[in-house]
């Protein structure tokens, strides 16, 4: 009988040793988890508003949609420029951070990267280079103060039909370009998950139309 109340207690702290242990482990691992588990609470509207921003925004620029501005409720995107005569090329300026462009549907796009936003106008001509914008909308609208978006050197890069890169030809012709890359980072604050913030890297590229 003594011989089977020490195999007993021999077990019953062994399971003890195991309890002690699993319960380390537990209290050493929850204030990890909770903290993760807050930064994740917080990172989580913050990159849903960096997708919906990025995503809108590239929509935008490429396809066109809602607008707020004046007596416009839809503008075209870029893949609708089109060269309508010889005085009327599909792009009237073609730079790293702005582009302007004449859509078929006759409407003068111009589109910018100014203070960590896109930013669209309707001028009245294709002068340029272009007067400053007497009104302009941020692309997209909801976006403005909470997502950033910035670029690696230039929001617009050109191509021939070769595939070529080209130097942005600025005001001069740009009738050598048949596709236009654009290329963009939206995030909050840093883009540092690490901080609570997101990040989201876009990009797109449309075929110029030469009928």
């Amino acid at each position: 009988m003594s011989h089977n109340r020490s195999a007993s207690a021999a077990i019953t702290l062994v399971e003890l040793v195991i309890v002690i242990v699993l319960s380390s482990i537990v209290f050493a691992v929850t204030p990890i988890l909770m903290f993760h588990g807050v930064k994740t609470m917080v990172f989580l509207p913050k990159a849903l508003a960096v997708n919906q921003a990025a995503t809108e925004a590239m929509h935008q620029v490429v396809e066109g949609g809602f607008s707020t501005l004046a007596g416009q409720p839809t503008v075209r995107g870029l893949r609708f420029a089109v060269r309508r005569s010889g005085t009327d090329p599909a792009l009237w300026l073609a730079e790293a951070n702005r582009i302007g462009f004449l859509t078929s549907g006759g409407q003068r796009v111009l589109i910018r990267l100014d203070s960590e936003l896109i930013k669209r106008s309707l001028p009245a001509s294709a002068a340029c280079p272009p007067a400053a914008p007497v009104t302009e909308e941020v692309l997209p609208y909801q976006a403005q103060g909470i997502v950033r978006i910035t670029t690696a050197g230039s929001l617009f890069q050109y191509y021939n039909q070769s595939g070529t890169l080209l130097a942005a030809p600025g005001c001069a012709s740009a009738a050598a370009v048949r596709r236009v890359n654009i290329t963009f980072t939206a995030q909050t604050g840093n883009g540092n998950f690490d901080q609570g913030n997101a990040r989201e890297d876009i990009t797109s590229s449309v075929a110029i139309r030469v009928p």
